[in-house]
């Protein structure tokens, strides 16, 4: 840019520094030559005009115009000698001349001493020299003068200087870093003002665009440095994921430094000069790589530290942000350079993740004790401590089982998804139930799930081969000096003494090398242009990459689901599944009869004024010579139940009473069925089955409408009483007490069932009696008594029936039958699916089960509407006895009981009616299959019958020649 200096006047300096007489006076450091007396023309003056006009030769005459045949008139006789020479002197002239040699553009920049003379090839200004566009530019466009407007000049040797430091993350002359805003700002600029840095020759819009890019380096250098300086003040008890992470954003932040040193512009003696497009080119890479890491971080430039989203250490979704960035750059196509950066971040970061992952299924080592685990990053997660009291432990295992992680980073592929929850899970259980397992003794492997680049292992894997393994000889140890005399065992540490002091001791040990950069570097330049064929994406890398874990974890859970199918101890879960049916479904005969026996009774008289039950405390406290109570029981007739039960007129009859009564239901009884127990043996299942099974008293809600268990007239009356199962300690994975409050439920709704029909049993005894008949003189009456007895009998006897052979054993059979050693081995002999995968699955098909059969029963919750119309049915069979009991007992009179029997009677033929109508419209909407009675499959195996299928056989077991819908 051009220079014009001007004399100032220094008058008014002089007179502000005369207070201070001390300090020395100041003299420009310029002179200003005289001018001479005369007009002044300095750009005449500095191109020498008037003396390069005095060597010029003379202009030629012109010569008046004439006509051509006259000009020889006034021709100049001696320039007509000297024609012929004309044209040797045109061409010597074209060799001697000047013009086109020199600049001919006239401009104050021709002042300055270093403007080219040389003359361009191309009169325009644009193409000039840099400077002398530059300076045309600058008086064609004047910068208006803003004060918040900084513009400060370099030179291109001192702005490279400056973006030299810059790139590196460092403050330099022309720029300092803003901790505030996290970038770097021009130095000079104040708050609310903005800086210009022009390069000599460029233009504002020009030099804005070259710097941009050094300043987007080095913003987004600093601004990563800042984010691992938060990193690495984190605590060690975030996990080694984070670390990792930390470590390798360093390595590649140093691996870049490391090549910003190696390029230009080089501060070095004899270093070739770079064109300023062709440094800036040579940049481009590494933008763009800069660019990238800071979108995975949340640090990119156009973000102010208050807009950075907050960053979550967790393993899960940091490993998920660097695999999506990785799998968006090799769709996209990227640099190589910047692929294999974030392959090298994702291999190193989930390094340690995935040898956890690994070995919470026992797949390359056993999970560590007393160690930070990745998943969730909680202390021994995997396992339960051996160490402490087993009743502790007991308590424990559904923790340890809910403190296994579920949740795993979004790249894991489908199938693992699939088997690793279960397989976690399944090795706590292998190793409660059989800690001898081979799985669990085998010696630990070394197999690791790393991440595969090179096509060459990548091909090695996919063919089933063992790739070989990489050894870094980087540094060389020497190695150890044995010395020659030999110790025994107890004292061979004393044979150090013997050695050459600091033979021990080797060079690596005062030499601290870090070859992460040099690992890096390789790693970059290994890195492939493409992912191979056999694996063209990302997804299919991964999947090649979990292959073996895959294969381990489905070896894991088939293993425990084998152990509990075809286990000959006590945790045969086919063996346990029979002992619950037998038992908690009352399908064994001589439980169901004995626990008839106890609870209930189908006597035709009102026994507990006249004699006590044979087995009942009050016969044992009763004396010999007592007397027999002369009062009548001013309580009514609870029908169907035992005499004994209400011996003491209270309800419910907790105490020693129920405990006596059902003491020893389920020993006797099972001495009789424990042959039929399946291949679990006799022996044991009768030994343990003394104190798995027992009756215990729930805690029943009270209030209105939930106090029918406190009154023993209801069908409800026995609600209070369940039974109650503890399976072995492993199997409470397959019986847990979700699945055992299914079968409580059904329990209950089976005693219900058992009262109404002892109560009918009742009401059959009653009817004939001969002493005391009903309504004698009350025909129509004693009619409608015989036909509703038949009618709910029927009723009760087809449900009953129903229950028992379809929805019990209809589901129940070929569920058991597909747990059988044989139906396994022929399934996987035909190459079928047995139908459970792990042994979780098998709990949910025990759970599936039961609710299929609560189904079928009419008891989930979304049954409710169907269900009290079957409920109802049952209480009016239940208040129908009643009332003929307390008719038998001379408590009602004919004429009251007939109205009474007679509404009873309406309503249950209109429930009656409304259930089978309901069913009927249930039934249509169901598939036709539903309505075969046996469901076979075509392999001739035998399925479950179902839940909402099941339901015709209910309708045609209620309603066979749709009687109830005519009766309507």
């Amino acid at each position: 840019m051009t220079t014009i200096w001007r004399d100032y006047s220094f008058q008014e300096f002089d007179d502000e520094l005369a207070p201070m007489p001390g300090l020395p006076e100041i003299l420009p450091r310029f002179f200003v030559p005289p001018l001479e007396d005369k007009p002044q023309n300095p750009i005449m003056d500095t191109l020498k005009l008037a003396r390069i006009n005095q060597s010029l030769p003379k202009r030629p005459r012109h010569t008046p115009r004439v006509p051509h045949e006259l000009a020889i008139l006034v021709a100049d006789a001696s320039e007509s000698d000297n024609h012929l020479d004309d044209l040797d002197k045109l061409w010597r002239s074209a060799l001697t001349r000047t013009l086109g040699v020199r600049n001919g553009t006239l401009s104050w920049d021709r002042l300055r001493p270093t403007h080219p003379s040389k003359a361009g090839s191309t009169a325009f200004l644009s193409e000039q020299a840099s400077l002398v566009f530059a300076s045309a530019r600058h008086y064609v466009q004047p910068r208006f003068s803003d004060p918040n407007i900084i513009v400060s000049y370099a030179t291109q040797e001192e702005l490279l200087a400056s973006l030299k430091m810059i790139v590196l993350g460092t403050s330099s002359t022309m720029h300092t870093w803003c901790p505030s805003s996290e970038r770097f700002t021009q130095v000079g600029c104040q708050e609310g003002q903005r800086g210009y840095l022009l390069v000599d020759g460029k233009d504002e819009v020009v030099s804005s665009s070259v710097i941009s890019r050094f300043l987007t380096i080095g913003t987004l250098m600093r601004r990563l440095e800042e984010f691992l300086k938060g990193i690495r003040k984190r605590s060690a008890k975030e996990g080694p994921t984070i670390h990792a992470f930390a470590h390798s954003l360093a390595t590649t932040l140093t691996h870049l430094r490391e090549e910003f040193a190696k390029l230009p512009p080089i501060q070095e003696a004899g270093a070739e000069k770079t064109a300023l497009c062709a440094l800036w080119m040579q940049y481009n890479i590494y933008e763009e790589i800069l660019v990238a890491l800071s979108d995975l971080y949340g640090r990119s430039e156009g973000h102010s530290p208050r807009d950075y989203p907050k960053f979550d250490s967790s393993p899960v979704p940091l490993l998920s942000s660097v695999y999506e960035h990785l799998n968006m750059h090799l769709e996209r196509q990227s640099p190589r350079q910047i692929s294999a950066i974030f392959a090298y971040i994702l291999a190193s970061a989930s390094q340690e993740y995935l040898q956890q992952v690994g070995r919470s299924v026992g797949f390359g080592g056993r999970p560590l004790r007393q160690s930070s685990h990745v998943i969730g990053e909680r202390h021994n997660q995997y396992e339960i401590d051996d160490d402490g009291d087993e009743d502790e432990e007991e308590e424990n295992i559904f923790e340890a089982l809910e403190q296994i992680e579920d949740t795993f980073p979004n790249f894991f592929p489908r199938e693992l998804l699939d088997v690793l929850p279960a397989a976690q899970k399944s090795l706590v259980l292998l190793r409660i139930a059989h800690p001898d397992h081979p799985l669990l003794t085998l010696p630990p492997s070394r197999r690791l799930i790393k991440w595969l680049w090179s096509p060459t292992v990548i091909q090695t894997i996919w063919n089933g081969s063992t790739p070989p393994e990489i050894v870094d000889q980087l540094v060389s140890e020497p190695s150890p000096i044995h010395p020659s005399k030999k110790y025994d065992p107890e004292l061979s540490q004393f044979s150090i003494f013997d050695m050459e002091p600091g033979s021990m001791i080797s060079s690596s040990s005062f030499t601290l090398r870090d070859t992460s950069t040099r690992t890096l570097r390789s790693f970059i330049d290994s890195f492939p242009n493409v992912l191979p064929p056999i694996t063209p994406t990302l997804p299919h890398l991964t999947s090649l990459v979990f292959r073996d874990l895959v294969n381990h974890a489905s070896t894991l859970s088939s293993a425990l689901l084998s152990l509990f199918i075809t286990s000959t101890g006590n945790l045969n879960f086919q063996s346990h599944l029979i002992l619950l049916r037998s038992y908690l479904l009352l399908t064994a005969p001589s439980f169901k009869s004995r626990l008839l026996a106890a609870l209930f009774s189908d006597a035709g008289d009102y026994e507990i004024d006249t004699e006590p039950h044979s087995m009942s405390i009050r016969s044992l406290r009763r004396r010999p010579n007592g007397k027999k109570a002369g009062t009548t029981s001013q309580q009514p007739w609870a029908v169907g139940l035992s005499p004994s039960l209400l011996e003491r007129e209270t309800w419910p009859p907790v105490g020693a009473d129920l405990s006596f009564f059902l003491r020893t239901v389920i020993v006797d009884s099972f001495e009789r069925e424990g042959e039929d127990f399946g291949i679990g043996g006799k022996a044991q299942v009768t030994e343990e089955a003394g104190w798995r099974l027992g009756f215990a008293i729930r805690d029943l809600p009270v209030g209105p409408g939930r106090d029918k268990w406190l009154n023993p007239l209801t069908m409800e009356a026995l609600d209070f009483l369940y039974m109650d199962y503890k399976p072995p300690r492993p199997m409470e994975i397959l019986i847990s007490p979700e699945i055992l409050s299914k079968y409580q439920r059904l329990f209950a709704f089976i005693l219900r069932l058992l009262r109404v029909e002892s109560a009918l049993k009742c009401l059959f005894r009653m009817s004939r009696s001969t002493t005391n008949p009903f309504f004698q003189t009350l025909t129509a009456s004693r009619k409608l008594l015989l036909h509703f007895r038949f009618v709910a009998q029927s009723f009760v006897s087809s449900l009953e029936s129903y229950l028992f052979d379809i929805a019990i054993r209809g589901n129940f059979d070929p569920f058991i039958a597909r747990l059988s050693p044989e139906t396994l081995d022929s399934s996987t002999s035909v190459g079928k699916d047995s139908g459970f995968s792990d042994v979780f699955e098998l709990a949910r098909g025990h759970s599936v089960l039961l609710d299929d059969i609560l189904s079928a029963c009419l008891l989930r919750s979304g049954q409710r509407g169907v269900g009290d119309l079957l409920r109802n049915s049952l209480e009016l069979v239940l208040e129908f006895c009643v009332a003929c009991g307390e008719l038998h007992r001379g408590r009602l009179e004919e004429y009251q009981a007939a109205g009474l029997i007679e509404d009873i009677f309406r309503k249950f033929r209109t429930k009656m009616t409304t259930l089978t109508k309901v069913l009927k419209g249930l039934v249509d909407k169901g598939p036709s299959s539903s309505r075969s009675l046996v469901n076979v499959s075509g392999d001739g195996e035998r399925r479950p019958l179902g839940g909402i299928d099941a339901l015709y056989h209910l309708l045609l077991c209620l309603d066979l020649n749709d009687w109830w819908s005519k009766a309507s």
